[in-house]
């Protein structure tokens, strides 16, 4: 795709990233002098029109989506538009990285920061919810840190509005990420706020023990554990967790949407009870899967190195 240096009234000024269907710009709005980023698809590298016109109209939804929705931990859509053969939405421009770039490069959050970062996360989804929207694609890629560390949820492109009597989205449809999905997402069956929890539940085990909870070769295998197994408890993988964190990740992880956490918000107040040190005794973390951490994870235990505070690997 040929680089832009305008769309509408908007300036394009650098490429922050390009993904198979278009590129994301840092930009500016010179009515309003303002700093922005544009998200653009371009429609033409699409040979099938049904398929043009699926891709178009997520795109749009997701300007729809989030253009409704207002709260500090989700990038604000200002505007969103066509033009020619090419989709735009614009937005808040956020100086920052993407929590998997954190992820990948191993960079190691203080516990605190760790719960704190999942509570914003979850304060966002829950807004979402209340809002009638399911995120439905919940993953490092998409939760973007400022600088501050501060959470900002992005990429509602595959959003849906929900219908508080079905929950469904279309039998058979399998949309997400296959490391990130939830097992009834997986099936193509019923897709609701809980959904949105299990993926929480993975960032959240990520945070806590460096790794992702379920490992395999190749999605239909990582999606066969998703179904079938369980993880490994997160004080396994790294003892300075308190049995508190193995069953709120537990409940979070749940196979049964049922068996989840009803709303973000009961989430994340658990996840608070068990940074401030309390017991959890109402839930049970004793079905979860016990074997020996990988000898080459290490894991960094209170006092390691120059900080004073309980750190945990991303």
């Amino acid at each position: 795709m040929e680089e832009l240096s305008q769309l509408g009234r908007y300036q394009l000024t650098r490429v922050l990233g390009r993904g198979a269907m278009g590129v994301v710009y840092e930009g500016i709005d010179p009515k309003l002098n303002r700093q922005i980023a544009v998200k653009t698809i371009l429609k033409g590298h699409i040979s099938d029109p049904e398929l043009e016109a699926e891709y178009s109209a997520r795109f749009i939804r997701e300007a729809q989506a989030v253009a409704r929705l207002n709260h500090p931990n989700i990038v604000t859509v200002f505007d969103f538009g066509e033009e020619n053969d090419i989709a735009f939405i614009v937005m808040e421009c956020i100086r920052g990285e993407e929590l998997k770039t954190h992820f990948d490069e191993k960079h190691p959050f203080s516990l605190e920061d760790a719960v704190r970062m999942t509570g914003e996360l979850l304060d966002a989804l829950d807004y979402a919810h209340q809002n009638g929207i399911v995120h439905r694609d919940i993953k490092p890629a998409n939760v973007m840190l400022d600088g501050q560390n501060r959470v900002k949820l992005t990429d509602f492109g595959v959003a849906r509005l929900s219908d508080t009597n079905t929950e469904r989205t279309q039998a058979g449809t399998m949309v997400g990420t296959p490391s990130y999905m939830s097992p009834e997402q997986i099936e193509g069956s019923a897709v609701g706020p809980r959904s949105d929890i299990f993926a929480v539940g993975i960032i959240l085990y990520q945070f806590l023990t460096g790794e992702k909870p379920f490992h395999a070769q190749g999605m239909w295998a990582i999606q066969k554990k998703i179904m079938q197994e369980d993880p490994v408890l997160p004080s396994v993988m790294n003892p300075a967790l308190s049995p508190a964190f193995d069953a709120v990740v537990l409940r979070a992880l749940a196979k049964k949407p049922d068996d989840r956490y009803p709303t973000a918000l009961d989430f994340k107040k658990d996840l608070q009870r068990a940074l401030a040190g309390e017991a959890l005794e109402d839930l049970d973390a004793t079905r979860m899967v016990i074997r020996p951490r990988p000898q080459s994870n290490a894991i960094q235990q209170p006092g390691e190195g120059s900080s004073t505070r309980n750190t945990v690997p991303p």
